[in-house]
């Protein structure tokens, strides 16, 4: 009898060796930008998209919409942490290619279960890339926050209709101004520049884009793509008859839906 216990024991211990042996083994590719980065096609959702004409702004990534807010003079004068009026040049870490006197920030939270290929929002050219290399903070508290609150059905709805934000990012939005991030920057048919700035967190292998600097580009062109999670956010300029087609608590869709049409 006591041999056959310590034979399941030892057979117990073995399978737990193994699987931990696997976490660590699993944990290790994910951070490794290398394996992420030549097996993407494979790890990485791909669907096709529409993509809508007209005169429009359209989503770059796939994920729900943590925030709209203006911009006034080249700064967010609504709260995104903790009550501070944010520069530009400091989400995008350089100087504005202009002043955008009036304009829109839409910060879009991507989960490691979404589409990660991001797109071009508008027609025009690829003017810039900002590579700010530093550190890649965690979004783990955002992310418990945002599960948790879609868990309880009609909460997001209620908080809408209540004029509430659905998702309280204020004490968990170190990552926004600090974590490491790389800006897009675009010069559109309007003549105005729109910013594209994907945010990495903690998980992220890499932020890959796949456009050369001073190429012409269409709206819903593949830009690139970000191993696993990551927030993505956009800031375009205001125009006469500009009309805002999302709200906190959407869920937008890279290269289909429609941001801002004018």
């Amino acid at each position: 009898m006591q041999e056959c216990l310590s034979k399941k024991s030892w057979k117990a211990w073995l399978i737990l060796g193994v699987g931990l042996s696997l976490l660590v083994v699993i944990v290790l590719l994910l951070r490794l930008s290398i394996v992420t980065d030549h097996f993407y096609h494979a790890l990485v959702k791909d669907p096709p998209r529409t993509i809508p004409a007209g005169n429009n702004i359209v989503s770059p990534a796939d994920g729900l919409v943590l925030y709209v807010k203006r911009i006034e003079n080249g700064v967010v004068p609504e709260v995104v942490k903790k009550g501070v009026a944010i520069p530009l040049d400091e989400l995008i870490k350089d100087e504005p290619s202009e002043v955008m006197e009036e304009g829109y920030l839409i910060g879009i939270y991507m989960n490691v279960e979404t589409v990660h290929i991001t797109r071009v929002p508008v027609d025009g050219v690829y003017t810039k890339q900002i590579v700010f290399n530093g550190p890649h903070m965690s979004m783990s508290k955002l992310e418990k926050n945002v599960i948790l609150t879609s868990m309880v059905p009609g909460l997001v709805t209620v908080k809408k209709l209540l004029g509430l934000a659905p998702y309280s990012i204020e004490k968990d939005g170190d990552y926004i101004l600090k974590s490491a991030r790389e800006t897009s920057v675009f010069k559109d048919t309007r003549d105005t520049f729109v910013y594209v700035i994907r945010i990495a967190d903690y998980w992220v292998g890499n932020i890959l884009t796949w456009i050369e600097q001073g190429k012409e580009v269409k709206k819903g062109e593949k830009l690139g793509t970000i191993t696993w999670g990551s927030q993505v956010d956009i800031c375009f300029e205001h125009s006469p008859e500009m009309k805002i087609n999302v709200k906190v608590g959407d869920y937008v869709y890279a290269g289909e839906t429609i941001l801002a049409s004018y």
